[in-house]
C-alpha cells in the first residue's frame, strides 16, 4: 500500500506537458513525445489481460521504448507474460498546412484479442499526419509485415478529433485489404488534464457477430527532467 501510495505521489508531482495521440487505437500517428518525455499507456482488454507500453524520447524526434502483454493478469488464473516487444518512432517532417507530418517507425506488439484472434503487430510503418482544422486529424499509412510467413504490406486511415479539450473522438480501418483481419475501430477519450487521458475503446465494430470487445486505456505522459 506504502508503494502505491508513493507511486501515484510521483506520477502527479511530475513536471507534464501537454499530451500528444502516439497512435488513435491500434493505428500509430505521426505524433511523437517532446524530447526528455516520457509516457506510459496501461491498456486492458479481455478476461483479465493487461498490455503495458512504455516510451520515452532521449532525442528530438526520436522515440524509443516497449511493451509487454499478460494475458489473465487480473483475476484468479496465473497470468501468462508474452515476450517484450520493441518500439521506435521517428519524426522526419513536421508537416505545414498543405503537407502532412511524417513519421517513420516499428512497433512489434501483436494483439489476441476475443474480437480479432491473432492481430498482427503493425511492423515497420510509414505514416503520415495532416492537420485538416482546429484540432481535427487525419491519418494514413502503410506498414510492412511478416504474416502468415509472407511478407505483407497493409494499409490503414484513421480521423481524430477533440471537443473543447474535454473529450476526443477517433475512429480507423487497419490491415487494408485483407479482409480477415482488416477492422474498423473507435474510442471515446476523456481528457482529465493534459498529462493524463482515458479511453474507452471498442475493436471490431464491423464485425457482423456480437464479438465487439471493449477495453480500457489509461494514457499517462510527464517530464523525466
Amino acid at each position: 500500500m506504502k508503494f502505491f501510495v508513493f507511486f501515484v505521489f510521483f506520477l502527479f508531482s511530475s513536471f507534464c506537458f501537454a499530451g500528444v495521440e502516439i497512435e488513435n487505437v491500434n493505428v500509430p500517428t505521426a505524433e511523437i513525445v517532446d524530447y526528455a518525455t516520457g509516457g506510459f499507456y496501461v491498456r486492458m482488454y479481455s478476461y483479465g489481460g493487461v498490455i503495458a507500453k512504455f516510451v520515452f524520447s532521449p532525442f528530438n524526434r526520436l522515440s524509443f521504448g516497449g511493451s509487454v502483454d499478460i494475458e489473465r493478469l487480473i483475476g484468479f488464473e496465473t497470468p501468462k507474460i508474452k515476450e517484450p516487444s520493441f518500439y521506435f518512432k521517428w519524426r522526419i517532417f513536421d508537416g505545414t498546412r498543405y503537407f502532412p507530418a511524417l513519421a517513420l517507425g516499428y512497433d512489434g506488439q501483436s494483439y489476441s484479442f476475443i474480437s480479432t484472434g491473432n492481430l498482427p503487430a503493425k511492423g515497420l510503418f510509414l505514416v503520415f499526419t495532416q492537420n485538416i482544422f482546429s484540432k481535427t486529424f487525419f491519418d494514413f499509412g502503410v506498414n510492412f509485415i511478416r504474416y502468415k510467413k509472407e511478407n505483407e504490406l497493409f494499409g490503414f486511415i484513421s480521423l481524430r478529433f477533440c471537443i473543447e479539450d474535454i473529450v476526443s473522438f477517433g475512429v480507423e480501418y487497419e490491415n487494408i485489404p485483407d479482409s480477415q483481419i482488416g477492422q474498423l475501430n473507435c474510442k471515446l477519450a476523456i481528457i482529465f488534464s493534459n498529462y493524463l487521458y482515458i479511453d474507452f475503446i471498442f475493436n471490431r465494430i464491423n464485425s457482423d457477430t456480437d464479438k465487439i470487445e471493449r477495453q480500457l486505456r489509461v494514457n499517462y505522459l510527464y517530464k523525466f527532467f
